[in-house]
């Protein structure tokens, strides 16, 4: 009997390029996904592209890859004013398929690392919507929350989201 043998998908970080905007792109595309970010249309989700790719040239963006493949990028929102640049917001995406294997953490780990020895940067912060449930993995990773927003976001039906503001010490 001829087995093939079992490949275990390999995940590894580098810097993020401009070739991954296709990636961001289409996962931001996913209206699944769509709904815990503020764009709601394409013109929007490609001006969100290119500022998120846009701090690869600063090198404080990073991609995960699956055997080489995209599949989630987190990106450190660098401050210009050096009173600010102790503190850093920042995005993290992964795509819909690969949810639940523990790629954000595994990203978000290189991130806050990258953050504090690189950049020197003390604390990250972030928003989030109130019922993400991501929030689940920034709390594991020692964010906690500072603060909450109640009409943060107008949906396009009228209805409110808040925010969460979650921070955490490097």
């Amino acid at each position: 009997m001829n087995e093939t043998p079992q490949h275990e998908p390999q995940l590894a970080v580098r810097y993020t390029e401009p070739d991954d905007a296709p990636f961001l792109r289409e996962w931001l595309s996913q209206p699944s996904t769509l709904r815990w970010f503020a764009m709601c249309d394409e013109v929007e989700i490609d001006d969100s592209v290119k500022r998120w790719i846009g701090f690869a040239r600063y090198k404080c963006s990073l991609t995960a890859t699956m055997d080489g493949v995209p599949c989630g990028i987190a990106t450190l929102y660098l401050q210009p004013y050096r009173r600010l640049a102790h503190q850093s917001e920042f995005g993290i995406m992964v795509g819909k398929e690969h949810r639940g294997y523990r790629v954000g953490e595994f990203l978000m780990n290189s991130l806050m690392d990258l953050a504090k020895h690189t950049f020197r940067i003390e604390l990250l912060h972030l928003t989030v919507y109130g019922d993400n449930p991501a929030i689940r993995l920034y709390r594991r990773l020692g964010f906690q929350e500072y603060g909450r927003q109640s009409r943060w976001l107008k949906n396009l039906d009228g209805t409110y989201s808040q925010r969460v503001f979650m921070e955490r010490l490097l």
